[in-house]
């Protein structure tokens, strides 16, 4: 009787058992499905970064290439077609952007503050000098507030500089170290433009009015302006390359007249009524060029799935080769 009344019973817990496998089995195909899907969908994505990828880097290539080919005259023309105005192309599901500035138009921070192998050179000494009184020319003729403007100059200084002593208005490692996080001078040539932002006289507006003005170049010299793609808004720029002789409005006005080309050689740059008065000695002849040598390049690939940019600073070298600096890769 007792092995009768339990067959029901263990039928009941059979039947049970079958029923919480499938629902298991059913759980884990779900899940394996899910798995499934992910891994192909990743997969999916990581091909189109990949092909994205691959596009910056050949539009890259090719951007570098353009350039070269626009360097190999004597001069540099104001008209070329790839300069300063974004190029646009189509390519394999993707819209392929670039823009090729002149980097050798903007004041070089790097400038104010000597290189550890000029220390000991009196004409590094004189050039320092001048880039320091360039500097605040610029700031004068660009209107930035003149207490704020020294007191950056200051602290790039001490950012760039080695030593550990503060200039009137500067900030050495004591003035970081009570930030929060503390940090310390960095005691080296900056490497971006970014880090001007962890100055204390810095503040996001008034790094957003110098941007247009600034740069990071890796050298601590600064490039000549090239007379003949200097955009008539950046005059401040060469009024401040000829110390106190040149203000903006003459500035504006040799830039007006320039010949629709540009300049076929210095010598009509210099014989400009304006300029021949100022009596430009070597080292100020020398701040000028028709030919760049430094290009600030971005390029951006953008897609219905996906997007990628590189940001570039190339600089064209005696022989004509490209060398690449400060190269950022990312989706910013």
């Amino acid at each position: 009787m007792i092995g009768k009344s339990s067959q029901p019973k263990d039928q009941g817990t059979a039947l049970m058992a079958a029923l919480l496998l499938v629902a298991m089995m059913a759980a884990v195909s779900v899940q394996l499905v899910d798995m499934a899907r992910f891994a192909v969908f990743r997969t999916s994505h990581i091909d189109i970064r990949s092909e994205t990828y691959w596009q910056a880097l050949g539009a890259r290539e090719f951007a570098e290439s353009v350039v070269t080919r626009g360097l190999e005259g004597s001069v540099m023309r104001a008209d070329l077609p790839w300069l300063n105005e974004p190029q646009v192309f189509a390519a394999d599901n993707a819209l392929i952007s670039g823009t090729i500035s002149d980097a050798n138009n903007c004041f070089n921070i790097n400038t104010l503050a000597l290189g550890p192998s000029d220390e000991d050179d009196p004409e590094a000494q004189n050039a320092l000098q001048r880039h320091r009184e360039r500097f605040d020319i610029l700031m004068d003729r660009i209107g930035a507030p003149p207490g704020q403007a020294s007191n950056l100059k200051a602290q790039i200084i001490d950012w760039i500089d080695r030593d550990t002593r503060p200039e009137a208005g500067g900030a050495e490692d004591e003035a970081y170290q009570r930030f929060d996080p503390p940090y310390r001078a960095a005691n080296r040539p900056m490497a971006e433009l970014d880090e001007l932002m962890a100055l204390p006289a810095m503040t996001a507006d008034f790094y957003a009015f110098l941007e247009p003005w600034l740069c990071v170049l890796p050298t601590s010299g600064q490039p000549p302006l090239n007379l003949n793609t200097l955009r008539l808004e950046q005059a401040p720029l060469l009024a401040a390359a000829f110390s106190q002789r040149l203000d903006v409005s003459d500035a504006e006005r040799v830039l007006f007249r320039r010949p629709p080309q540009g300049y076929d050689a210095l010598e009509g740059f210099f014989a400009d009524p304006v300029i021949e008065q100022l009596e430009l000695d070597g080292a100020d002849q020398s701040a000028v060029t028709l030919r760049s040598s430094w290009f600030a390049m971005v390029i951006s690939v953008r897609s219905e799935q996906a997007r990628f940019t590189v940001r570039q600073l190339a600089e064209v070298d005696e022989s004509g080769r490209v060398v690449r600096h400060q190269q950022r890769f990312g989706t910013f």
